[in-house]
């Protein structure tokens, strides 16, 4: 089964390899297409109303300006010569937006001259005023002969030759323009768009205000030509890489919309669960939405920036031209290609990606995506924790603190909003009732709060008072929290002492039933027997056998009262401790000497495991001896008969453990720690004989020596785990 999911995760990579590698390869294939659809898409831009035509109308008002800026001695400025005012009023040439619109107008016809010369190198212009035959040469092109009416075909065949554009605009002494002569271009097409310019704004300046017209160009003849070898780049060079721009990112888009379409159906129609399969998925929907966001966009950008950052100069062979690589042709070729896959390959790439957390988002739902992913929510949700924070510790008083820091926070706070609001003058009396109505409504909520806080730590104390230690404290009461903690306190308080109180009952009414049962027992016999033996016919064989029984039941009542004595003693810390390097190896091996016959009697059969050496600890060895031979007397009294018994003595690195094992003859269901409690055996019903005090002398006796002991049950197996440290 794990090979087959291998198997499948490994073909969908490849599948989606595949397919971004067919749409990246497919965009190479599709260049010299493009290149040949580009020329459907290409304009003249020699007959374009803007542009090139607009710059050369305003060249014609710069150089029509040259003719005539003087006036015998005087120098006129640009708009005294191209300019018609038509004033209103007397006084409107003294207004001040008037002058201005003369000074700007006057500083572009002068910048026309300077652009002509700086940024139309590649233009060349030559100007006839037909009233005084007056020429104006720009440039060093012999285009003089254009002017003329008459020209040869020999000299029209070497211009066309020389040219690729060239144009003879005749200006009669109305301002009508005629175009004379024209090469690559239509001649209809050009005359449309320089009269619409002329009419419309012919010096490109926009709105002009009223009392402005511009004069007419009267009486010239323009002749500009463009050759078709051009040395320098330009604004017509300019001009025409944008046109070509234009037409082969036209011709491209087809081809680009194509592959798109192809990379989305892909990613849509491949089902979510082989999507996540993917390699990296993991890491691609961690990223955030932000991110991931612009990721996407700028590689859509870059797949319909390509046209003008690849298609063009990889068609033209450009590409690698800045490296200048001394390679021969083909392997030139092999990289531009290869430049040409992987660039196509990582923006599809890319946009595939972006399909992915579509789905991804789909799937896990966009509120939960935001939650997760969004840069902008978290750094919402960071700041409006962080204002909540302030306002919770500002409305947050503390009773058991006079905290001035706080106080003087919220006025320092308080006076900054009144400060902004003075600032913005009028509204700042809009803002003002705002705030105050905001204001209002937080401080009525904070006194809600404090008023329902305070009910609710009254009726806790109320129902503590009435003897209810249950009742819950957890709400959060605000200002109230450090006497609800207090309070808390003093409940857990209540109720640990009515506890100790309850068990110290139980206890003491056990302890008078238990000892009531077991001093009695052993006296009830004494005092028959003595009464029997008052009789003064008694044989001596019964005399002898009930004395026997009398000093059997003595010992017993003895023992017991002993026992007593010993226990609380031991609880009261009232026992003189002799403490002596015992090795408790030998001790527990003479201890199991002492009770050998009571071992033998239950045919218990025990197993050891002590260490070979030494085990030396600093303890009373009567003490010890008693603790080690109450616990086998318990063994002797409560395993099952048969049964195995394992002793074991650990010696570890900081302490010793002495562990004793077996398994009890009668289920023990109840709790096993009451059995270290006074007067309470392994079999409830106290058939056996015994105090009910082994264990829980045991135990006070080991604690008493700085020991643990510890008693646990699992199932019939019955544990008891005495530490001692080094």
């Amino acid at each position: 089964m794990d090979t087959k999911l291998k198997s499948n995760n490994y073909i969908i990579n490849i599948l989606v390899i595949t397919i971004i590698l067919i749409a990246s390869i497919g965009m190479c294939l599709s260049y010299p297409k493009i290149q040949k659809d580009s020329e459907k898409f290409r304009n003249n831009i020699f007959e374009e109303e803007g542009n090139f035509l607009t710059d050369i109308n305003k060249i014609n008002y710069s150089l029509y300006y040259q003719m005539y800026e003087q006036d015998g001695d005087k120098k006129l400025s640009p708009t005294d010569v191209i300019l018609e005012r038509n004033f209103q009023k007397e006084n409107d040439e003294e207004n001040n937006d008037y002058k201005y619109e003369l000074e700007n107008l006057d500083s572009e016809i002068y910048n026309f001259e300077k652009d002509l010369n700086s940024n139309f190198e590649n233009l060349e212009c030559y100007a006839v005023n037909k009233k005084s035959n007056e020429v104006k040469q720009v440039t060093k092109g012999k285009i003089d002969d254009l002017a003329s009416k008459e020209i040869s075909s020999k000299t029209m065949s070497e211009l066309k030759e020389k040219y690729s554009f060239y144009i003879v605009l005749d200006y009669d002494d109305k301002g009508n323009v005629n175009i004379e002569k024209i090469y690559g271009a239509n001649k209809e097409s050009v005359l449309n768009s320089i009269q619409n310019i002329q009419r419309q704004d012919p010096l490109n300046r926009g709105y002009l205000q009223d009392g402005f017209d511009i004069k007419p160009i009267t009486n010239m003849k323009f002749v500009y030509a463009v050759p078709k070898n051009m040395p320098t780049s330009d604004r017509i060079t300019s001009y025409m890489h944008m046109e070509e721009n234009y037409a082969y990112s036209s011709a491209s888009k087809i081809y680009i919309n194509i592959a798109m379409i192809f990379i989305i159906l892909a990613g849509v129609l491949i089902p979510y669960k082989e999507i996540k399969e993917l390699v990296g998925f993991r890491k691609i929907v961690k990223i955030p939405l932000e991110i991931a966001a612009l990721l996407v966009i700028l590689s859509i950008n870059f797949i319909y920036q390509g046209t003008e950052l690849l298609i063009i100069k990889s068609i033209k062979g450009e590409l690698l031209n800045f490296a200048q690589l001394q390679l021969s042709k083909d392997i030139i070729n092999i990289l531009t290609y290869s430049i040409n896959v992987i660039y196509w390959f990582v923006v599809f790439g890319v946009v595939f990606a972006g399909i992915m957390i579509l789905k991804y988002i789909y799937k896990s739902g966009l509120k939960t995506y935001i939650k997760q992913k969004c840069l902008v929510y978290k750094t919402f949700e960071y700041i409006l924790n962080k204002i909540q924070k302030i306002l919770k510790w500002c409305i947050n008083i503390q009773l058991n603190k006079k905290d001035n820091k706080k106080i003087i926070t919220i006025l320092v706070i308080n006076f900054i909003i009144i400060t902004l609001m003075c600032s913005i003058w009028f509204f700042g009396i809009i803002v003002a009732m705002i705030y105050s109505v905001v204001l209002f409504v937080m401080i009525k909520k904070q006194y809600n709060k404090v008023t329902n806080d305070y009910t609710n730590l009254l009726k806790v104390t109320n129902e503590i008072s009435s003897g209810n230690l249950d009742v819950n404290t957890d709400d959060d009461l605000g200002t109230f929290n450090v006497l609800k903690d207090e309070i808390g306190n003093i409940q857990k308080g209540f109720k640990k002492a009515v506890n100790e109180e309850v068990k110290s009952q139980k206890m003491k009414t056990e302890l008078i039933s238990n000892v009531s049962h077991d001093l009695k027992t052993p006296l009830t016999s004494i005092i028959t027997y003595v009464d029997l033996l008052k009789d003064k016919n008694l044989s001596d064989e019964k005399r002898e056998k009930y004395l026997d029984t009398l000093d059997r039941k003595s010992q017993r009542l003895q023992e017991l009262i002993e026992d007593l004595f010993e226990v609380s003693k031991a609880n009261s810390g009232n026992v003189n401790l002799n403490i002596v390097d015992v090795d408790i190896v030998s001790l527990m091996k003479q201890t199991l000497l002492e009770v050998d016959d009571k071992i033998k009697t239950s045919s218990l059969n025990i197993r050891n495991n002590f260490p070979s050496d030494k085990v030396i600890l600093k303890l009373d060895s009567q003490r010890m001896f008693r603790v080690f031979e109450n616990l086998l007397v318990n063994i002797t009294k409560y395993a099952m008969e048969g049964s195995r018994v394992y002793i074991d003595i650990f010696d570890k690195d900081d302490y010793v453990e002495i562990s004793l094992k077996n398994m009890t003859a009668d289920e023990i269901n109840f709790n096993v720690n009451e059995l270290v409690e006074r007067f309470v055996r392994g079999d409830k019903s106290r058939n056996t004989e015994g105090s009910g005090l082994g264990l829980a002398i045991a135990k006070s006796f080991v604690e008493l020596q700085g020991g643990e002991f510890d008693v646990s049950i699992d199932g019939d197996l019955f544990k008891v785990v005495i530490k001692f440290a080094k």
